[in-house]
């Protein structure tokens, strides 16, 4: 009986010691478990991640190609009316304030522009409401006015529009300028003889360069004299926009 009760007892150690094993197996299998499970999940969060990144970036190529087209189109648009309705239009680029819109001649007097009558009261009176509507403005109050009273606003909704999120031109330079404008407000010319002033402008994103928030040029426009408006994906050197002048 002693024998057998001692060979039970080694029998019930055997399997104890079996089944140890089996649940520290177990254990192990489910430590290992967990590890893959983890790596897949770290693996899909690193490929959500880079798909998010690419789809930030290419919304923000589309905004700043749609910038790019509306102020495009809004050049050859422009420079048609100007030749259809016998009148001098102007586009002013607003990069303060991140739009633009148009502006059409009071008169059909090209002359009228750069020589005023000083002693006509009308022209005083004139002066005298573009003073108003500039104190009214800058109390944050009235219509944007322009720089001299042979222009007025044109008030259709398909000749100024705000720029894209995000996006802004960043320079402009015409042929009358020896730098590019980099900040206010410029001014592109269209004439009723078929002639625009020639012009090349720089559209780009907001970025952080530095740690500030800049626009960084992406794309450049360039319009030439007799209305035709080209695209580049580069960012031209305004350096060779006055070359081609001389």
């Amino acid at each position: 009986m002693g024998s057998a009760s001692q060979t039970e007892r080694r029998a019930l150690a055997v399997g104890g010691a079996v089944r140890a094993a089996l649940r520290g197996g177990r254990r192990a299998a489910r430590r290992g478990l967990t590890l893959i499970e983890l790596m897949v999940v770290m693996g899909i969060i690193a490929i959500m991640i880079g798909i998010g990144a690419l789809g930030i970036a290419s919304i923000r190529a589309a905004d700043v190609s749609a910038t790019a087209d509306t102020l495009a189109g809004a050049m050859r648009y422009v420079y048609t009316l100007a030749v259809h309705q016998n009148r001098t239009y102007r586009i002013v680029i607003d990069m303060d304030e991140r739009r633009f819109y148009t502006e059409v001649a009071k008169t059909d007097d090209p002359c009228a522009r750069y020589i005023p009558n000083a002693n006509s009261e009308e022209d005083e009176k004139s002066r005298d409401a573009e003073k108003a509507a500039a104190a009214a403005e800058a109390a944050g109050e009235g219509d944007e006015t322009s720089d001299g009273s042979a222009f007025a606003v044109d008030d259709s909704e398909l000749l100024a529009e705000e720029f894209r999120p995000e996006t802004n031109v960043t320079a402009v330079i015409t042929e009358h300028h020896e730098e590019p404008q980099v900040g206010g407000k410029a001014v592109i010319y269209f004439y009723p003889s078929g002639r625009a002033e020639r012009a090349m402008v720089w559209v780009g994103e907001q970025d952080e360069v530095d740690g500030e928030a800049q626009f960084v040029p992406q794309v450049t426009l360039e319009l030439e004299a007799l209305g035709r408006v080209s695209r580049s994906g580069e960012v031209l050197d305004w350096k060779d926009f006055l070359k081609e002048q001389k």
